[in-house]
């Protein structure tokens, strides 16, 4: 299978992303006039849906519907929605329109990964070794609109106007559906109840810990992220034209660390990954915190690839290898919809209201903590496991030994 039409569809989808998530809160705060609390209830409300979203894509890939016609469907509503957001004028409707956004774009990756993996197992077999260099087109995609924010900034003088660079990526997405093939049917290896088979192999014993540990770090980086660009501009000083280009130094960096996840998983095996990825998470949320300076600000940018793999990367990987054939895409839609869908909802609110209290500072001061809770727990708790297919070759040789 030539890897060309995945990597592509990576690179636009993580553009998406990348054109509009680093200055969302801007986007908000100054051209729809929204308050902190306001701001906290419009990425709240937005994760309701999101809990049934995620899981019935996966579920339906899993049931061997066309992904492909999936994501054209999510690419032309995630569009619509965004204009909604542009043209609505008071704050609840506003608060719909970034909600329907949320609801129908959250499942994109999860999507992407699975298909990914269902390709390359019916392809070759186990080969979650490559995934990074399929991954890492996602990357350079989310650099490339903050190149073209800058001068779409600077140049109108409305930041509102980044909304129509991420709708020009969701048309490209759209388009770019149609170099995908098809998934391979499933029906030898179909789960009776995917959905169900793959919440059951999250919350067992084994998996339980990781999933608890990414809990209260995605409801960290659900908490600080969208309140970064207004720390930079109000706490830093960094001019909202630039705030894109500073966090994009962060993941310019970060392809050096996908790029070397090969070797860190030989030398640091997946859980040394995610205590170090998660122990740096808070470690450069507190030194902004402390320090907030541009210098400072840079610096951190160094640390930003060891937490995306920790977050982002090794989760997928290690999820693939614990998933059956059955339940592929289902084990990340359900992993989304129990761990990261609730933290979107937690997140947002509980900045708002220490925004509302204090500062932007203590909210990436709380962030820093629960990172480290997180990461405290995957150290103490999480044990890896072999993939099924490994556990029942070693069952074997152990009966033929016997």
């Amino acid at each position: 299978m030539s890897s060309f039409p995945i990597k592509v569809q990576f690179f636009l989808a993580y553009g998406i992303l990348g054109s509009l998530s680093p200055i969302a809160a801007l986007v908000l705060r100054d051209a729809k006039g929204f308050s902190p609390q306001q701001f906290g209830i419009a990425f709240a409300l937005s994760s309701f849906g999101l809990l049934i979203s995620p899981a019935i894509t996966s579920w339906l890939a899993d049931r061997d519907v066309d992904t492909r016609k999936i994501l054209r469907g999510i690419f032309l509503a995630t569009a619509i929605a965004l204009a909604a957001v542009y043209y609505a004028e008071n704050v609840w409707s506003v608060i719909a329109a970034w909600t329907c956004y949320n609801i129908v774009f959250i499942p994109t990756i999860p999507l992407l990964d699975g298909y990914y993996f269902k390709q390359e197992r019916a392809q070759k077999g186990d080969s979650d070794g490559s995934y990074q260099f399929v991954r890492v087109w996602g990357t350079v995609g989310f650099l490339i609109p903050s190149l073209a924010l800058y001068f779409i900034i600077t140049e109108t003088g409305q930041i509102a106007n980044a909304i129509w660079v991420t709708v020009f990526w969701c048309g490209l997405c759209f388009f770019g559906t149609f170099l995908l093939k098809p998934t391979p049917a499933t029906s030898h290896a179909r789960a009776k109840a995917p959905t169900l088979e793959a919440a059951n192999v999250l919350l067992a014993r084994a998996t339980l810990p990781l999933c608890v540990g990414l809990f209260f770090v995605h409801t960290a980086m659900t908490a600080y992220y969208p309140v970064f660009s207004v720390f930079l501009t109000d706490e830093v000083g960094i001019a909202s034209e630039w705030v894109a280009m500073v966090l994009s130094l962060g993941v310019a960096i970060e392809i050096g660390y996908i790029f070397g996840l090969g070797p860190l998983r030989r030398w640091l095996r997946i859980r040394g990954i995610l205590v170090l990825g998660l122990t740096s998470m808070a470690l450069r949320l507190s030194a902004l915190a402390l320090f907030p300076t541009v210098t400072v600000a840079l610096a951190i940018q160094l640390l930003h690839g060891m937490e995306i793999l920790a977050m982002f990367l090794v989760p997928v990987i290690y999820l693939n290898r614990v998933a059956g054939d059955g339940f592929r895409h289902s084990i990340q839609g359900v992993f989304t919809v129990i761990v990261v869908v609730p933290t979107r909802f937690i997140g947002p609110l509980l900045a708002g209201w220490i925004r509302e209290f204090a500062s932007t500072t203590e909210v990436l001061y709380t962030a820093s903590a629960l990172s480290g809770v997180g990461m405290l727990i995957v150290f103490f708790f999480f044990r890896p496991q072999s993939a099924p297919s490994e556990r029942a070759n070693e069952k074997d040789q152990t009966s033929n030994v016997l």
